[in-house]
């Protein structure tokens, strides 16, 4: 090999090196990125949460900013919750909506069984980066007989609010 070529790999090989250092630092959720730092707070947010008032006696609250608009959200965070979600309920009562808060990213799926009113939900990642957003109708019967919704990709937040009421944006705790 000629002098030049071997000069030019070398080169090469420095600049692929460079980009995937710079591409790992700018990784969203390793505390190195500003996401990094929304994931903590959003991880915070759920923690925090505080006891929740009527129609949702026993789950918990937290005020929650979607594209700079705070809204008022029931949380679900433990299983039992994340199941029954707002099954059987029509009425919010002074709550935006439910957001949903799993451990870990998730490609879980949603149906409307015995949910009412239609609805609205959008996606996030841990960051609070919008993933997508459906429109989900009502359904009367059984979980197996209801079409399933999902978000098309993995995500680790899930917020329901009536059809109409969810903001654009991304998830942050309210300033």
């Amino acid at each position: 090999m000629r002098p030049l070529s071997i000069a030019l790999l070398v080169i090469g090989a420095i600049g692929v090196v460079i980009g995937v250092v710079v591409v790992a630092a700018d990784r969203p959720g390793d505390g190195g990125h500003t996401g990094g730092k929304t994931a903590a707070s959003l991880d915070a947010l759920v923690r925090d949460a505080t006891p929740a008032g009527q129609p949702f006696r026993g789950l918990t609250q937290a005020d929650l900013s979607v594209g700079g608009r705070c809204l008022r959200v029931v949380v679900a965070d433990a299983t039992d919750e994340l199941v029954q979600g707002l099954r059987g309920r029509d009425d919010l009562g002074t709550y935006d909506g439910m957001l949903f808060a799993y451990d870990e990213p998730t490609t879980a799926t949603f149906t409307m069984s015995t949910v009412p009113v239609p609805l609205e939900i959008g996606f996030y990642q841990p960051d609070g980066a919008p993933v997508s957003r459906r429109h989900m109708t009502p359904c009367p019967r059984a979980e197996a007989s209801c079409p399933s919704y999902s978000a098309g990709s993995s995500f680790q937040y899930a917020l329901e609010t009536l059809t109409g009421e969810l903001p654009n944006g991304e998830l942050s705790p309210c300033n």
